[in-house]
């Protein structure tokens, strides 16, 4: 058996409105069914899966690399759901919610509960033919949709491929350019060719020192000659004034 996916009457129907209108057509649940048991040949009359055992919010929706006309849908069941068997998917959403937008059959594959002893989550990707890739619109609740390890990877390799994903910080090109900061080197330091010219010159710091040193009182607060004498002097006249009863 072969297996394909294709728009309902339905969705087409959404389609071509929303290409006339100007419109987008929403994208909001990925629904699982087990055909009873049986396997299912998708058709574009159907309304509803044969029988719909799950349905999840879409992770994401994006453009085939090799047909541009294609979507690929992604969804994931969590591990805790299962205890069935996956032969048919389907896509909710359109101009009115809830409607089966387009529908397709699926290898049998059996979705475990982690009670029957193995549990995994399952990552369906669905590709669906839409003439207008641009008229699609994803609907997605955070608080219930999953994200693959391959949409994070793949959102990670979006984010490092941008040029300046960080605007709020400096480019290591950008800091010695603003407001004359010197650049570090491979050794994490400073080169000395970047650090700011000296304050004063040698013959700046002798002029200095001799200009103290020749000053004639440089340190007032430390007792000198002239100061010693005067409280020498001081003392002497204190005493003889005390000595004579004054």
């Amino acid at each position: 058996m072969s297996f394909h996916t294709l728009l309902t009457a339905t969705g087409a129907a959404d389609f071509i409105a929303a290409q006339a209108s100007g419109a987008t057509v929403p994208f909001t649940h990925m629904v699982f069914g087990d055909g009873n048991g049986l396997a299912v040949t998708p058709a574009e009359s159907m309304t509803a899966l044969v029988n719909e055992v799950y349905r999840v919010p879409v992770n994401s929706v994006s453009v085939d690399a090799d047909n541009p006309a294609s979507l690929i849908i992604e969804a994931t069941v969590p591990t805790s759901a299962g205890g069935w068997t996956v032969r048919e998917i389907g896509l909710i959403g359109g101009s009115a919610p809830g409607k089966l937008l387009a529908v397709g059959n699926f290898p049998e594959t059996y979705k475990p509960l982690p009670a029957e002893g193995s549990g995994r989550d399952l990552v369906v990707r669905m590709i669906v033919q839409v003439g207008n890739a641009s008229l699609v619109e994803i609907s997605i609740d955070p608080a219930v949709a999953l994200a693959t390890k391959q949409f994070i990877a793949d959102m990670i390799a979006a984010h490092e491929d941008r040029e300046d994903p960080h605007t709020q910080y400096l480019k290591a090109a950008q800091k010695g350019a603003r407001n004359g900061l010197a650049t570090l080197g491979s050794d994490g330091l400073v080169p000395l060719a970047q650090l700011p010219p000296a304050i004063a010159t040698d013959a700046d710091l002798a002029a200095a020192l001799a200009a103290h040193t020749n000053a004639d009182d440089p340190h007032p607060q430390y007792l000198n000659n002239a100061r010693a004498a005067n409280a020498a002097a001081t003392n002497w006249a204190e005493q003889f004034f005390m000595a004579a009863g004054m």
